[in-house]
Order: structure tokens, then C-alpha cells, then sequence
């Protein structure tokens, strides 16, 4: 599991390293809810509906066409696109290369208006 992901490694590892096999009802291997889902993001169970409605969650489906059932496999894709959004989006220090609000106004005025430019004369 790469770093930074929701279930910590150290530990995952730890699992799969003891002599104990993996119990048949295995969470791993059981698509989430949208509770589920909730919990494990924090987040309003409406707010993670939205998400699976909206496509976020590949391969999610409705289980007797009531309820959503998501799999492990959409679960980690979704996390891997927002960690990739979240690199490609603008640093914070990049609020300093825009311009202040007082300094734009100064140079909108020094700009002619429409309209009000000056008439050449002959």
C-alpha cells in the first residue's frame, strides 16, 4: 500500500504476516455501503450518495436495486485520483502572484474607456 493511505501499513502488514488466516467474512473482500463509505471518509452519508450517484465510484452498483454497494477496488481508485488532484493543484505561496485588488483598479483607470479615447487631430 503506498504511504498515506487510510488503513495504516505497518499494521496491514502485520496482518498478513501472522499465522491466522484471513476469517471468510473478510472486509476486504466485502463491497462498502454508503455508511460504510461515510465513516471511512468522514463525511455525510447524502455527501458520499452524491459522489457514487455522480460516477465517482467505478463499478458501484445497487444491490436490489435499493441499496449501493461499492467495491474495495473503486474505493482505492477514488482515493488515488483525489491524492493526484490534490498534487496538481496550485500551491499556496501562488496566491502571491496575483495581482492586489487596489493595484488592478489602478491600472484599469489608467486604461482608455470605451468610447473616450482620444480624437486625433489632423
Amino acid at each position: 500500500m503506498p504511504p498515506g493511505s487510510l488503513v495504516p501499513r505497518d499494521w496491514l502488514l502485520e496482518q498478513l504476516s501472522g499465522a491466522s488466516p484471513l476469517p471468510s467474512e473478510s472486509p476486504a473482500l466485502v463491497d462498502l455501503t454508503i455508511g460504510d463509505l461515510a465513516r471511512l471518509f468522514g463525511k455525510r452519508p447524502s455527501t458520499v450518495r452524491a459522489w457514487v450517484e455522480r460516477g465517482d465510484f467505478p463499478g458501484a452498483y445497487k444491490l436490489h436495486g435499493k441499496e449501493w454497494r461499492v467495491p474495495a477496488s473503486a474505493v482505492e481508485a477514488f482515493q488515488d485520483r483525489q491524492r493526484g488532484r490534490a498534487k496538481s493543484e496550485p500551491r499556496l505561496s501562488a496566491w502571491r502572484s496575483v495581482k492586489p485588488a487596489d493595484q488592478k483598479a489602478a491600472e484599469v483607470r489608467k486604461r482608455p474607456q470605451a468610447g473616450h479615447d482620444a480624437v486625433p487631430t489632423r
